[in-house]
C-alpha cells in the first residue's frame, strides 16, 4: 500500500510538471492537481507557454469567470471553496483561427480515488462504433467559408460504403443552410459566421447509412456550442438618471443605483460589468460630493455639505464598462442628474422686532397687525411656511393669530374685546417657526414684541356674568319669583338708569321687571314642555341705557327645572297577540314615562284587585324596569281578550290601562295578520278589485231578477193568486214583460266556507231563507251579522281581507252571553263549496218560475180579494170589461167615482 502510494504521489507531481510545462497554443489539455480545496484570489494555477503563439493579435478569454490567463500565466479572479471533486472550464485563444484549452483541476484526494478504480477495472477491448469529436465554434469568425469544423466516422466504413448526412437546426431548420457535410468523408462544415445572441448552440443529428439506403450505425446527437466573443456594449438602462435628493443630507447616504445591460454571455468575464464616475459638474469648494461603487452602481454621498441655496443641481458623467473594467473591454457613457431639493435648515426671521399698536376696548374679531417675515428656503414649501404663535401675554384668550397663504405674513386679530378698565397696556410675544421642523441646527425660535395700547370707550351696560343659572322646580304657581339679572356700566360699576325686557321666551313662561330685572313665572313652565332641553329652559335679556337705547346687551338666563312627578306611566302598545302555534306564549308590556327618575321607572305591573276573573286567567312576570311579560295561566280560547291592567312609577303614581290581547293561530308563526284581521282591515289591490267585480256581477242578478219579476208582455193581463196563496187588498197592475230566460251564472261562482266549528251554513242574500243557521249578509266592509245556531242567537260583526294566497277572509266577532270570542272564517275562494252560487241559482229559478206561472194563466181569469168592497163608501172595484179597451189611453177618465182613489194613486196625483 505504501508502494502504491508513493507511485500515485510521483505521478501527480509529474502531471504538475507536466501541465506546466505543455504548451497549449494548438487546442491542448491542461490538466492541474491541487492539494486544497481553497482557492484565493490572484492564486497561480498554471503556466502556459503561449511562445509559439501571435500574442500581439492573439484574444485570450475563459469560459470561467473565476479564471483568467494573462501574458500565459493562469490564475484565479476570485476567492472560493470548491465543492466538486473537479472543475473544468476553456481557454479560448483567437487570432485568425480559434484555438481552445481545455482545462481541468483536480484535487489530490480525487486522484487517489481514480487510481484504485484504475487498478479495479479489467481492460478489455471494446468496439468503438462512432468517431466523434466535440466542438466548438466562435461566433463572428471571419473565415474564409465554408469553415472546417468537424469530421464523424463511422469503423465500419472500411469494407463498405458508407454515406454520412446530418440533420437538425442549422441545417434543415432554422437557420437553414448553416452546416453541410461531405457524405463521403463526413467532414462538417460551416457556410457563414455564426452569432452567439442568436443561437447559442445547435443541436443535430448524424446518420452512417450503407450503400443501398439502410441506416447503418444508430442516430448520433452533435451539440455544436458557440464560443461568446465580447462583441456587445455594455448599456445604461436610462440615458439620463434624473434623481431628487435632499440637501443636508449625511454622507453615506444612497442617492440611485445605476443599472445596465450587456448582450453577452451571463456569467462570463464578457459581462462582468464595471461603474464609475467620470466627472461631476459643477465642481464644488469640497470636493466631490458622490462616488460609486463599481461592482453594484450604486451612488452615495461623500458629505454632508450639500446645500440647496448654494446649488441646486448637479450632473454627473458616468461609465460602464465589460470585462471587469479592462481597459480593453467595451464601454459606454451615460448622465445622473441629481436635484437638490429643499430641507427647511433656515429658520424664519421677523423683519422688525418690536411693534406698537391701539387697539380699542370692546371690538373684535378684527385684524389690528400684520407681521411680515424672511426665509431663505423655497418659497411655497413646508420648508418656508411660516406658523406664528403667541407665547406671552395672551393668557386671556383675547388675541389670535394666524398667517397670509400668499403672503406668508403674521395675521394678528383681536377676537376677544379689550377691557380698558381692567388694563391699559399689554405686551405679547410672538413667535414663528416653519411647518416643518428645523435640521442641521439647534432649533430656536425668532420672537417679536408687540405693545398693545388699550384704548378707553364709552361703552354701554354689559352682564357680567353673561349667563346665569335659575333654579326651580316645573309647575309652580303664577308669579313665582324665580331671581333676577341685573347688568351695570363698565365704568361706573352702576346699575341705575337701566332698563331690561326680554328678547326670547320661547314659551312665554315667565316676565321680567323693566326696571330691576326681577324674573318670575308668567304662566305654569313644564319640564316635559318641546322648549325645555336637558331640564334647562334659556331665556335671553336685553338691558339698555334708560336715555340711549342704542347702548345696549345681552345676557342669558338658564332655568334649571327640577322633576315633579306629574305624569303617569303609559302604556306603549296596547294592541297585543300571542300566536298559538307560535315559540312564546306570552306578550311584551312596556310602558315609558314623561317624568325623570325617580319618579319614572322601574314600573309595576299589578291586576285590579276588583276583578279576580282576570288574576284566575293571567299573570305577570319578569318585570324588568320598563317592561314585563304576560301569559295566560291556561289554555285560552282564540279570540279577543281585553285585560285591565295598573302600572306604578317609583313613586307609586299609577295608571289604569286595557290591554287588547288576541290569542290566534298564526301562518307565520309570529303574527296575526294572515289570519285575523281587525274591524279596520284594509284591502289590497287584488282584493278590492275582487270585491268590486262581486258587487257588479251581484247587481246584476238583481236586475235580472227584477226584469224576470217585473217582465212580461203589456197586452196580457197581470195574474192574481188565489186567495189562500196571497192576502193583499192591492197588487202591482203597471209591470212589463219578463226577462230573459237564459241566465249564465258560472262566471259568478263565489263559494263561501264556513269555518270548522260553525259547521255548513247557508245564507241569505236578500233574495230567500236558508235552512239550519240564519245569517245576513251586508257590505264586506264590516257588516252586522245575525246567526240563528239552533235555540241561541248570536249577533256579531265581520270584517273581510285577503291573506297571502289571494283567498278571501271573512272575520267575525260574536258576542255570546255578554263575552267576545271570534268565531272561525268565512273563506271565499274559487276552489271552495259552491253554497251561496246556488242560493243565487235556486232564487232566480223560483222567480223565473213564478213568472211562467203567472203567463199560462187565463186573461179573464178573475181573482177574488177577501175584503173587497166591504165598508167602502164606492162598493167593490170590479173588473168592467166594458169599461176598458186596452187599445186606449184614455179610458181611466170615464171610470167612475168608484175609480177616483185607484186612479189618483196611479196617477200620482
Amino acid at each position: 500500500m505504501c508502494g502504491h502510494a508513493g507511485r500515485i504521489a510521483a505521478l501527480a507531481s509529474l502531471l504538475l510538471v507536466f501541465a506546466r510545462l505543455e504548451d497549449a497554443c494548438f487546442n491542448n489539455s491542461l490538466e492541474v492537481v491541487l492539494e486544497s480545496r481553497t482557492i484565493t484570489a490572484g492564486q497561480l494555477i498554471s503556466k502556459v507557454d503561449l511562445d509559439g503563439c501571435q500574442q500581439g493579435t492573439l484574444q485570450i478569454g475563459s469560459s470561467d469567470a473565476r479564471f483568467v490567463m494573462k501574458s500565459g500565466v493562469l490564475y484565479a479572479v476570485s476567492s472560493f471553496n470548491a465543492t466538486a471533486d473537479q472543475i473544468t472550464f476553456d481557454i479560448y485563444l483567437e487570432d485568425s483561427v480559434t484555438e481552445e484549452i481545455h482545462v481541468r483541476l483536480l484535487f489530490t484526494a480525487k486522484l487517489k480515488e481514480q487510481g484504485r478504480k484504475r487498478r479495479a477495472v479489467l481492460l478489455h477491448r471494446q468496439k468503438r462504433r462512432w468517431q466523434f469529436i466535440p466542438f466548438k465554434l466562435t461566433e463572428n469568425s471571419e473565415g474564409p467559408f465554408p469553415k472546417y469544423c468537424q469530421t464523424i466516422r463511422s469503423d465500419d466504413e472500411q469494407g463498405h460504403t458508407i454515406s454520412y448526412h446530418i440533420s437538425g437546426s442549422g441545417v434543415d431548420k432554422p437557420p437553414v443552410d448553416l452546416f453541410r457535410v461531405e457524405h463521403d468523408t463526413g467532414k462538417i462544415f460551416v457556410t457563414r459566421p455564426v452569432d452567439r445572441e442568436e443561437y447559442s448552440s445547435y443541436k443535430l443529428i448524424g446518420k452512417a447509412i450503407r450503400k443501398g439506403g439502410d441506416v447503418y450505425e444508430r442516430l448520433l446527437d452533435l451539440t455544436i456550442k458557440v464560443i461568446d466573443v465580447n462583441d456587445n456594449v455594455p448599456m445604461f438602462t436610462e440615458k439620463v438618471f434624473d434623481v431628487n435628493f435632499p440637501e443636508c443630507s449625511a454622507a453615506g447616504k444612497s442617492v440611485v443605483n445605476l443599472t445596465a445591460t450587456d448582450e453577452d454571455e451571463p456569467n462570463t468575464i464578457n459581462t462582468l460589468l464595471v461603474y464609475r464616475i467620470l466627472s461631476q459638474e459643477p465642481l464644488s469648494r469640497f470636493g466631490s460630493f458622490f462616488s460609486i461603487d463599481g461592482k453594484t452602481g450604486e451612488i452615495k454621498t461623500t458629505s454632508d455639505k450639500l446645500n440647496r441655496e448654494e446649488q441646486n443641481t448637479y450632473t454627473l458623467d458616468v461609465e460602464v464598462r465589460d470585462l471587469d473594467g479592462k481597459s480593453y473591454g467595451l464601454s459606454s457613457k451615460g448622465k445622473v442628474v441629481i436635484h437638490i431639493t429643499d430641507m427647511n435648515d433656515h429658520l424664519p426671521t421677523f423683519k422688525e422686532s418690536r411693534y406698537t399698536i391701539d387697539v380699542k376696548e370692546t371690538v373684535s374679531n378684527i385684524m389690528v397687525l400684520r407681521m411680515p417675515v424672511e426665509d431663505q428656503d423655497a418659497a411655497g414649501t413646508s420648508a418656508s411656511r411660516a406658523v406664528f404663535k403667541i407665547i406671552k401675554g395672551n393668557e386671556n384668550g383675547n388675541f389670535n393669530m394666524s398667517t397670509d397663504p400668499k403672503t406668508n405674513e403674521g395675521l394678528l386679530y383681536v377676537v376677544k374685546p379689550l377691557d380698558a378698565e381692567t388694563t391699559r397696556l399689554m405686551q405679547l410675544d410672538v413667535a414663528v417657526e416653519n411647518e416643518a421642523p428645523l435640521i442641521g441646527k439647534a432649533s430656536r425660535q425668532q420672537v417679536a414684541k408687540v405693545t398693545v395700547n388699550v384704548l378707553d370707550v364709552d361703552e354701554g351696560p354689559e352682564f357680567v356674568p353673561s349667563v346665569k343659572h335659575l333654579w326651580t322646580e316645573e309647575n309652580v304657581p303664577l308669579s313665582t319669583i324665580l331671581g333676577s339679572f341685573t347688568a351695570r356700566d363698565p365704568e361706573t360699576k352702576s346699575s341705575d338708569n337701566i332698563r331690561y325686557r326680554k328678547l326670547t321666551d320661547p314659551a312665554d313662561w315667565v316676565s321680567i321687571d323693566p326696571k330691576t330685572g326681577q324674573i318670575q313665572t308668567a304662566a305654569i313652565i313644564d319640564r316635559e314642555s318641546m322648549y325645555v332641553k336637558h331640564n334647562k329652559y334659556n331665556v335671553t335679556v336685553l338691558a339698555m341705557e334708560d336715555k340711549d337705547h342704542s347702548r345696549s346687551c345681552t345676557g342669558t338666563v338658564v332655568i334649571n327645572l327640577h322633576d315633579v312627578n306629574d305624569n303617569g306611566p303609559v302604556i306603549s302598545n296596547t294592541n297585543l297577540h300571542i300566536c298559538e302555534n307560535g315559540d312564546h306564549h306570552f306578550v311584551n308590556i312596556s310602558a315609558e314615562d314623561l317624568d325623570a327618575s325617580p319618579n319614572a321607572a322601574p314600573f309595576t305591573f299589578l291586576f285590579p284587585n276588583d276583578q279576580p276573573e282576570i288574576k284566575k286567567k293571567w299573570e305577570i312576570f319578569n318585570h324588568m324596569g320598563s317592561y314585563a311579560f304576560m301569559k295566560p295561566k291556561g289554555s285560552l280560547i282564540p279570540g279577543h281578550y281585553n285585560v285591565p291592567i295598573i302600572i306604578q312609577d317609583q313613586q307609586h303614581h299609577e295608571t289604569k290601562d286595557t290591554l287588547k290581547i288576541v290569542i290566534c293561530e298564526c301562518p307565520n308563526r309570529l303574527n296575526c295578520a294572515g289570519r285575523l284581521a281587525s274591524k279596520k282591515a284594509v284591502l289590497g289591490g287584488l282584493g278590492i278589485l275582487v270585491m268590486f267585480l262581486a258587487a257588479l256581477c251581484l247587481l246584476c242578478l238583481l236586475l235580472a231578477a227584477f226584469a224576470l219579476y217585473c217582465g212580461g208582455d203589456r197586452k196580457k193581463k197581470v195574474p192574481v193568486n188565489s186567495q189562500g196563496q196571497y192576502h193583499q187588498t192591492l197588487i202591482v197592475s203597471n209591470e212589463e214583460g219578463g226577462g230573459q230566460q237564459d241566465m249564465n251564472l258560472s262566471s259568478l261562482d263565489v263559494p263561501v266556507n264556513h269555518g270548522e266549528n260553525m259547521g255548513q251554513m247557508h245564507g241569505t242574500l236578500g233574495l230567500g231563507t236558508g235552512s239550519g243557521v240564519k245569517q245576513t249578509l251586508g257590505s264586506f266592509g264590516g257588516a252586522r251579522t245575525e246567526v240563528d245556531m239552533g235555540q241561541q242567537m248570536v249577533n256579531g260583526s265581520s270584517g273581510a281581507f285577503y291573506d297571502e294566497n289571494g283567498t278571501l277572509i271573512v272575520d267575525r266577532t260574536l258576542y255570546v252571553d255578554g263575552g267576545s270570542i271570534v268565531d272561525d272564517d268565512y273563506t271565499m275562494g274559487s276552489r271552495k263549496s259552491h253554497g251561496l252560487m246556488e242560493l243565487l241559482r235556486s232564487q232566480v229559478d223560483q222567480v223565473y218560475e213564478n213568472e211562467q206561472d203567472d203567463q199560462e194563466m187565463p186573461f179573464e181569469y178573475v181573482r177574488g180579494y177577501p175584503h173587497d168592497g166591504e165598508n167602502s163608501v164606492q162598493g167593490s172595484v170590479g173588473y168592467d170589461r166594458d169599461m176598458m179597451d186596452l187599445d186606449r189611453v184614455d179610458y181611466m177618465n170615464g171610470v167612475g167615482a168608484k175609480f177616483g182613489t185607484l186612479t189618483n194613486i196611479s196617477l200620482k196625483k
